[in-house]
């Protein structure tokens, strides 16, 4: 009698607890997904690439708000822009810059994605998460011009048709020249 009177009080211990966990998991999911204003990006004006930042512009001449991957938006040279992520974990995705003539498309994509990029002119640049998972198309009238990758202050990566030397302007490739000291080549591993 004892041991069929210790199953039921166990047996419905753990039932209760399975119920409770329940009722907690469903909350998690019905609640609203957070949102958050976590980025700004600047478009130069001389078609170089874009400038991000951390904190919001207080006077930003467009707020773009994603609110799942793959949306894409488009962003007009010298224009300052603040990002709303609704329902998306900032730190997991990534934005894919793309040159246009007069300013950038921008495409949401996870930081895992892989990603594949189409040269059309010169000086053309992208800006992406990682060189490893990117893969280049270049068309035939530049398949002689140079591939360039820059790595930027946030963690992505300028890729560029095209050299300084043949009049294309990187941003990034100024930020990294400013952090070359005397004895830079002295302090990398090799």
């Amino acid at each position: 009698m004892f041991v069929i009177l210790l199953a039921t009080l166990l047996f419905s211990c753990v039932s209760y607890q399975a119920e409770e966990q329940s009722k907690q998991t469903t909350k998690i999911k019905d609640e609203e997904p957070k949102i958050e204003l976590t980025k700004t990006v600047t478009i130069p004006s001389d078609g170089s690439s874009p400038i991000a930042g951390y904190t919001e512009a207080e006077k930003p001449d467009a707020i773009i708000t994603f609110s799942k991957v793959g949306e894409k938006f488009s962003v007009a040279t010298g224009q300052t822009v603040n990002f709303i992520y609704d329902g998306i974990d900032p730190e997991s995705t990534f934005i894919i810059y793309e040159s246009t003539l007069d300013g950038y498309n921008l495409q949401l994509a996870y930081k895992t994605d892989k990603i594949a990029i189409n040269f059309k002119k010169l000086c053309q640049i992208y800006v992406v998460a990682s060189p490893a998972l990117t893969s280049i198309f270049v068309p035939e009238n530049l398949r002689y011009e140079q591939i360039v990758w820059t790595p930027r202050q946030d963690g992505t990566w300028e890729v560029r048709i095209g050299t300084t030397e043949r009049g294309c302007k990187s941003d990034a490739l100024k930020n990294l020249d400013k952090l070359r000291k005397r004895d830079y080549e002295k302090n990398i591993p090799r």
